[in-house]
This record gives structure tokens, C-alpha cells and sequence, in this order.
């Protein structure tokens, strides 16, 4: 039965073959002659980002795009030697480039290399140049296979206006595509910023091109488009692209006369923030980028430069992603602390000693300024007396002492109230995760965790002795710290304790966790998760989604414990008020309120901190400023010398003190702006021919992965991934 079913199965397969090639004389010609359709992705348009205004941030624009059809070249008697020579003599690159960036990529077929389908015109140059264009469009003849065509590509109006808020697009990567099998290779998605928070709702729908293809996959006729490309939302920030505008220049003047003034000054921060909404306003970093620079692709050289450490890494943003000691600015967590756990009064009186001796260490304050005796709380901020905090911290610690030497768990106070404020967790804005800070603080468990995990590191460091490290001193700092932490790394000292009450050690934040602090201080105890999206509208102009202000905690702190704060800061005409002597001359003084801070960071340069509140007219509740503004500069020195006369000038542009105010009422925006419904199409239909191109991204040049990491204590940025070599770019 067996030998039956095999010759049963055998004989019908041989009278099918011959039916085929013998007596069907016809048919291998009408196979030969089928033609059957290809697609052609056409990625459609992004849409725009804009600001409280409703003014582009992120548009698009129309450009020139050269494409080469491969399948008319391989048609040539030369296969396109030749036309390839003369449009690599045009583009001033090699004839062997272009043929390597034109043939399908395969396994034998190393980047770069084409990805798109075979038959599909490959983008060899995007934002071509009008003499190329000329020559290709009046010299046909000369360039079979060669065509000119349109493609939709971002545009950035304000150059580096917000870079790093905005983020920047890149090609498909397989792994995307895993995520997300509705991706395709010609598309393009948001690669950090907003633009990949809010991937989902800019990129839009694609479109599709059918093509009649031969047997054997070339094309056979027109091009005809069956489905055209629905463009992206449009998304609203709270951005206003004034202030913006003018956070960055009020940054980059202070960076400037600092640098004059001979200190290195080698980044800083600018935040501004609506307290009663967590909505931002601006946020500036120094140093910046531009993010047209990864439009159409970017090569691997051009983005280590953006990460190169030597060049302060551009890509880093120092106002969300960067980590640095606060300083004096963490005042008001200690501050709350101490009020809250009943330590202090508001009205009682307590030492502010020159120096103060824990653990056998003298704690001095800034020149071992004394001011006579006990001070209250309030003068004790306006002069940021350092030993008036160090005391209750150092107290603090012996108490949980005592209650871990009788079996129970230590209370942590001061560290609690830190965490209250956000220190140490993610601020939860709505920007990727990894380019957010959480900034740190040290505890009891947290030391004892690192010291588990790093004591061999320790004590080989300590045995090893640096001997890379050239200066002496360094060397022997290094190699004694080693040792300590080799044996007694994992104790937690008074004072550590009293480091952080005074925003030093191991405390770091972001200025935008800062600011989020100030602005919990300001409208009464509500911490929210910053935010930059406010709204998206479709393409009729209708409002889809409404961003509303998230509330991560109400904080464990009296709201008149608040104002305190907030009245003892307000500027008055005397200098005595921390920061008050950088307005000096400013018709604006008596409308703002801030907290100075200086923080020491081992090798390098004070970084200077202004932490601030306005306008709250004299007498009024600090519960009535409308902004919060934080400004940090890197290696400056003094938060009075160089932080604060930069938050004077965004203060005044806010506020119009030299004319008129740069937002209207002198107030953040309160309603979404109307945007008007899209009227850019997308990429134009190809025309009825061979050579005719399509829409498509431009390949082979490398593209890069995630943005960077967060920046350490000092805003030196961590190890950073390499680019990818993938490629293509809408």
C-alpha cells in the first residue's frame, strides 16, 4: 500500500510537469508575463510641536530629495557605472559609496546598504543642493535611473531653542520594530525629549504606494497611490518660547562673565516653573546642541562629539538629567524638618556658633562667621548660618542612635523629609525615564548596601594606592579614603547627618527637582510631577487630550511652617536677605524672594545655586507668586555672585522691568492656545515612470541609540552608548 501511494503521488506530479512544459506550450509565457504589486511605505509627515502660544517648536518643511532607481541602472550596458561616476562627481562622494548605499542589504551585504524594498527608488541625498538639482532635472539623458523628488523633513524654526526639552528623531531599529510591529523601516520615531515621550501621537499614519512589478521584482508601470499618509498630531507645551529664549540667553551671559572673572563655569541650568500647576515654562542647559543636526541622519563622529566629556557633553541636559550637590538651597527641607519635628520654633532663638566640632571634625561656617549668640530661624537663612542647621541634624542622629541600641528602627527625620520633597526618586516628568534625575541622599541602609557591594573595590583600591593618579596630594587623599571605606564604609556618621542638612556630601538633586520643591514651598505643600505636553490637537484643530497636572504627595509640613519660609527669604531694601544684593538697582527687588546656595564639590569649583519666587508684592503671601525660577552654574563660586544676578535678568524680562512684561499679566498661560487645522500634505505622489522616486528616508548614515546618561554630582556625564549604524531618516 505504501509502494502504491508513493507511485500514485509520483505519477501525478510527472503528468502536472508535463502538462506545464510540454503540452501547455503557453502558459510559461503568460506566467512570465504576470505583473503583481509591490508596496511602498510612504512615512507620513511628523506633527509639530508648538508652545503656550501656539508658536512652532518642531514644523515641518518640503526639501529636495535625489533618489537612484537601481533596477534602471543594472539595466544599463555598464550596470550604472558610468551615471553613478558622474552623480558621485555631483555629490562629491565616491562612485563605490553610492553603489554600496543603492544595493539591498543580505546577509553577505554589510552596512551601509539599502533596507528599504529592492525595487524601491533608495534616497542618496536629502536637502540637495539647487545646482544638483539643476543638473540632474536639465541633463536627464545623462542620468537614467537618477530623480528629483520631495520629502517632508523637521524643521526647527528656533535653531537650538529647547533642545534638549524637544528631543530628537532616528531611524527603525528591529528592535523597535519587535515593540511595535506596526513600525516600518522607512519610518521615524522619536528618539529622546518629547519627541519620544509623545512618539505615539506625532508620527502619524503612513501611507501606501503600489507598484506593478515583472517576474522578476522590476518595475512594469506607473506608480499609484492607494492610501495617502495622515500627518501626526499636533502637540502643545507649556514651553512659552520667550522665556525660553530668554533662559538660555540669561545662561549662556552668566556663563560668560563668570568665565571672564576667571572661573571655569563649565555648564549650568535654568528653571522656570508655575508653582500652583508644575506646568514648565522653560527650561535652559549650557551647553546645548542642535537637534536639526539628526535630521536625515548623523554620523558617528558628529555625535561623539555631542557626548565627548571633553566638550562638557552637549546632549546632557543639565536642568532635568544633571546631578549636583544644593547646597544652602536644601535649607528648606532642613528647615522644614526641624519646624515640623518640633527641634525649632519660629520665634525661638538658637546657636550659630563660628565652628562646631562632630565627630571630632571641626564644621565651620562660611569664613567662620559668627553673629554673637543665639539667632532665630528666619535670620539664620538670611545669612545661611551653617551651624545652626548642623546642631538639630547631629541630634537627630544620636536619637536614632539610641533607639538602634535598643532594638528599634531609627526614625531617619531629616532623610524622610528630604524624600518628601522628592529627593532621591524620579520627578516623574514627562520625559524619558532615562534622562530624568532622581537625585541622592544618604542614609544608614543605603551605605551599608554600597559598602556590601563595593568593599573588595575598596580595599584593592586602598592596597593598589593610585598610582595612576599624578599630584601627590590627590593620591594620598584617595588611597586614605580607600582605607576607610575598606573598614568603616559602611558607617553612617553625625557627620554625614550634618552634611545633609546643609545640602552637602552625598546629597544631589536636579534644578528641576529643585524647583519642584520650591514651588511645593510656594502654593502650600503640593508636590507635582513636572510637566511640558499640556494638550494635543488632531489635524481638524480639535483638542484630543488634555495633560493635567499630576499631584505626587501633599507634604507632612504646616503650611504656615511654609509661608515662614518664604516671608524670612522676601527681599527688603537691606542686604541681609540671602541673594538680595544681586538685585540691587532692580526695579523688581521687593517682588522676588530666594535662597542662595554655594556647594564645595571635591576637585573642582564651588557650584553656584539661586533657588527663587516672584512677584509677591510686600506683605502679601508668598502663596501669590506666580513663577519659580532655579538657576545653577557649574564651577562659578558663590550663589550671590553668579546664579542669582542670572535669575535677576529672567526676573526682569518675566516681570518687564525695562519695558513690557514678556508674558501677558505677567502670569503663565492659563488656556491652550487655538491651533489651526493642518494644511501640509504629505509626501507627493510619484509620477508615472520607471525612474520616478518615492518618498522615503535617506540611508546610510549611522544613527545614534538612547541619549546619554544622567550626569554625576559634578554634571561630568556617565559612560554613554555608541551609535548605532543603522540608519535612515525621515
Amino acid at each position: 500500500m505504501l509502494r502504491l501511494l508513493i507511485g500514485s503521488l509520483m505519477l501525478t506530479l510527472l503528468a502536472r510537469l508535463a502538462w506545464v512544459q510540454v503540452l501547455d506550450q503557453n502558459k510559461p509565457q503568460q506566467s512570465a508575463g504576470l505583473t503583481h504589486l509591490g508596496d511602498i511605505t510612504v512615512p507620513a509627515p511628523r506633527g509639530e510641536i508648538v508652545d503656550s502660544r501656539g508658536r512652532v517648536l518642531v514644523g515641518n518643511k518640503v526639501t529636495h530629495v535625489l533618489t537612484v532607481d537601481r533596477s534602471t541602472l543594472q539595466q544599463q550596458p555598464d550596470q550604472g557605472a558610468v551615471v553613478l561616476a558622474r552623480l558621485a562627481s555631483l555629490l562629491r562622494t565616491s562612485a563605490t559609496d553610492l553603489a554600496h548605499r543603492i544595493t539591498p542589504c543580505g546577509v553577505k551585504v554589510p552596512a551601509p546598504c539599502w533596507t528599504g524594498q529592492p525595487y524601491q527608488p533608495v534616497p542618496v541625498a536629502t536637502d540637495i543642493d539647487n545646482s544638483v538639482m539643476l543638473a540632474v532635472s536639465e541633463h536627464a539623458e545623462r542620468f537614467p535611473g537618477v530623480a528629483v523628488t520631495s520629502q517632508t523633513v523637521l524643521a526647527y524654526p528656533g535653531g537650538t531653542l529647547a533642545a534638549h526639552v524637544l528631543g530628537y528623531t532616528g531611524a527603525v531599529s528591529s528592535d523597535d520594530q519587535k515593540k511595535n510591529k506596526s513600525l516600518d523601516d522607512a519610518d521615524t520615531i522619536g528618539r529622546s525629549g518629547l519627541e519620544q515621550s509623545y512618539d505615539s501621537v506625532l508620527r502619524g499614519v503612513d501611507g501606501t504606494t503600489s507598484v506593478p512589478l515583472d517576474a522578476r521584482g522590476d518595475p512594469a508601470g506607473p506608480f499609484s497611490q492607494t492610501v495617502a499618509p495622515q500627518q501626526g498630531s499636533t502637540l502643545v507645551t507649556s514651553i512659552d518660547a520667550d522665556v525660553q529664549a530668554l533662559a538660555e540667553k540669561s545662561l549662556a551671559e552668566q556663563i560668560s562673565t563668570s568665565r571672564g572673572a576667571g572661573k571655569p563655569a563649565t555648564s549650568g541650568a535654568v528653571v522656570v516653573m508655575d508653582p500652583h500647576t508644575g506646568r514648565v515654562l522653560a527650561a535652559a542647559s549650557y551647553p546645548t546642541y542642535d537637534p536639526s543636526a539628526f535630521v536625515g541622519g548623523i554620523s558617528v563622529a558628529d555625535y561623539q562629539k555631542l557626548i565627548d566629556p571633553a566638550a562638557n557633553a552637549p546632549l546632557v541636559s543639565r536642568a532635568i538629567a544633571g546631578q549636583y550637590a544644593p547646597g544652602s538651597t536644601f535649607k528648606l527641607v532642613s528647615l522644614s524638618d526641624n519646624l515640623s519635628n518640633g527641634t525649632m520654633s519660629v520665634d525661638g532663638t538658637y546657636p550659630c556658633p563660628g565652628s562646631l566640632n562632630v565627630d571630632g571634625r571641626v564644621k565651620t561656617n562660611f569664613d567662620s562667621e559668627s553673629f554673637g549668640g543665639s539667632i532665630t530661624p528666619a535670620f539664620a537663612l538670611q545669612v545661611s548660618c551653617d551651624t545652626f542647621f548642623y546642631a538639630p541634624a547631629v541630634s537627630e542622629y544620636y536619637a536614632d542612635q539610641s533607639r538602634i541600641q535598643a532594638n528599634q528602627k531609627p526614625l531617619e527625620q531629616l532623610q524622610a523629609m528630604a524624600r518628601a520633597f522628592g529627593v532621591g526618586s524620579s520627578p516623574q516628568v514627562d520625559l524619558p525615564a532615562d534622562e530624568q534625575a532622581s537625585g541622592s541622599l544618604a542614609d544608614r541602609q543605603s551605605r551599608l548596601d554600597r559598602w556590601n557591594a563595593n568593599k573588595a573595590q575598596y580595599c584593592a583600591d586602598a592596597k593598589r594606592g593610585y598610582p595612576d593618579e599624578k599630584d601627590a596630594a590627590t593620591r594620598a587623599y584617595l588611597t586614605q579614603l580607600a582605607s576607610e571605606n575598606c573598614t568603616d564604609g559602611w558607617r553612617y556618621r553625625a557627620g554625614d547627618n550634618a552634611d545633609l542638612a546643609i545640602g552637602q556630601g552625598e546629597t544631589t538633586v536636579s534644578p528641576l527637582q529643585l524647583a519642584t520643591a520650591y514651588s511645593a514651598m510656594v502654593n502650600g505643600g503640593t508636590l507635582f510631577a513636572p510637566t511640558f505636553g499640556w494638550g494635543v490637537v488632531d489635524g481638524s484643530g480639535k483638542v484630543v487630550k488634555t495633560v493635567s497636572p499630576k499631584v505626587i504627595r501633599t507634604l507632612p509640613v504646616s503650611k504656615k511652617y511654609l509661608e515662614f519660609f518664604g516671608d524670612s527669604l522676601h527681599f527688603q531694601d537691606s542686604h541681609s536677605v540671602s541673594g538680595a544684593l544681586a538685585f540691587d538697582g532692580s526695579p523688581i527687588k521687593l517682588l522676588i524672594g530666594g535662597k542662595t546656595g554655594t556647594a564645595e564639590v571635591y576637585g573642582k569649583q564651588d557650584t553656584s545655586w539661586f533657588a527663587s519666587w516672584g512677584p509677591v508684592q510686600p506683605g502679601a503671601a508668598v502663596g501669590t507668586a506666580k513663577f519659580v525660577v532655579v538657576g545653577m552654574v557649574e564651577q562659578a563660586g558663590l550663589g550671590s555672585s553668579a546664579a542669582a544676578p542670572m535669575v535677576r535678568k529672567v526676573y526682569e524680562g518675566l516681570l518687564g522691568a525695562a519695558g513690557k512684561p514678556m508674558l501677558p499679566g505677567s502670569r503663565p498661560a492659563t488656556t491652550l492656545p487655538r491651533i489651526a487645522p493642518q494644511h501640509l500634505q504629505g509626501p507627493s505622489t510619484p509620477k508615472a515612470s520607471t525612474t520616478a522616486s518615492v518618498t522615503a528616508s535617506a540611508s546610510a548614515s549611522p544613527s545614534p541609540g538612547r541619549g546619554p546618561s544622567t550626569p554625576s554630582q559634578s554634571g561630568t556625564p556617565d559612560a554613554v552608548p555608541t551609535a548605532s549604524t543603522s540608519g535612515r531618516r525621515r
